[in-house]
């Protein structure tokens, strides 16, 4: 008896130590803290009290997407087969990232223009293809409960990244506290995005979904 209470309490002791968060679900919150931090940062960088390297924040911006793609095949533009072209094409983003970060100045007009592309080209790219795609917006808008609010989610997401690719692209259209308050928006969404993310895991386990 006093075993089998042990081993009982040993995997309950086991199963409270693990999550059952998944790496797009960790990479997302991550994505979440580093938007919403920069632009809680970004108001007091304004004033001159912090400070600021743009091509710095763009480059760890890029260290993070390529970390995605590495691991997952997941791009700016959609998920793509993890393939080593891919692998390749991640490792190559990180490498401009910490050269970026490194040495401040050296990449700053090519490492801001490539951040802006891939959040205004990857945000028209990926809402365009949850509309149009048959097992996304089409389908998820057709069950009640999480699938409808993970489809809103994606729609906030990929939004706020056309608007912040063109701030990104075009210096000036906004200012810096307008800047700093897109920011947080875009950051509580990428939470929101990994909480309806975990939901429907837990609501659809990938061993029950049907292809």
């Amino acid at each position: 008896m006093v075993t089998e209470t042990t081993g009982n309490e040993n995997s309950g002791l086991k199963s409270r130590a693990e999550s059952d968060l998944s790496l797009e679900v960790v990479i997302l919150v991550v994505f979440g803290v580093f938007m919403l931090l920069f632009g809680v940062l970004l108001f007091r960088i304004h004033t001159g009290e912090l400070p600021y390297a743009p091509d710095s924040t763009y480059g760890l911006f890029l260290v993070i997407v390529s970390f995605q793609m590495i691991t997952m095949g997941r791009t700016p533009f959609g998920d793509l087969r993890r393939s080593w072209a891919i692998i390749l094409l991640g490792v190559c983003t990180a490498v401009i990232g910490m050269v970026a970060c490194f040495i401040p100045g050296l990449l700053a007009e090519p490492v801001r223009i490539l951040v802006g592309i891939l959040l205004f080209a990857g945000g028209v790219s990926l809402m365009l293809h949850l509309f149009f795609s048959r097992d996304k917006a089409r389908l998820w808008l057709k069950v009640p409960g999480i699938l409808r609010q993970l489809t809103l989610a994606c729609i906030l997401v990929y939004l706020f990244s056309i608007v912040l690719g063109l701030v990104t692209l075009l210096p000036g259209i906004t200012t810096d506290p307008q800047t700093a308050v897109l920011l947080i928006i875009y950051g509580i969404s990428f939470f929101y995005l990994s909480w309806c993310i975990q939901s429907v895991n837990r609501a659809y386990p990938p061993g029950e979904r049907r292809a």
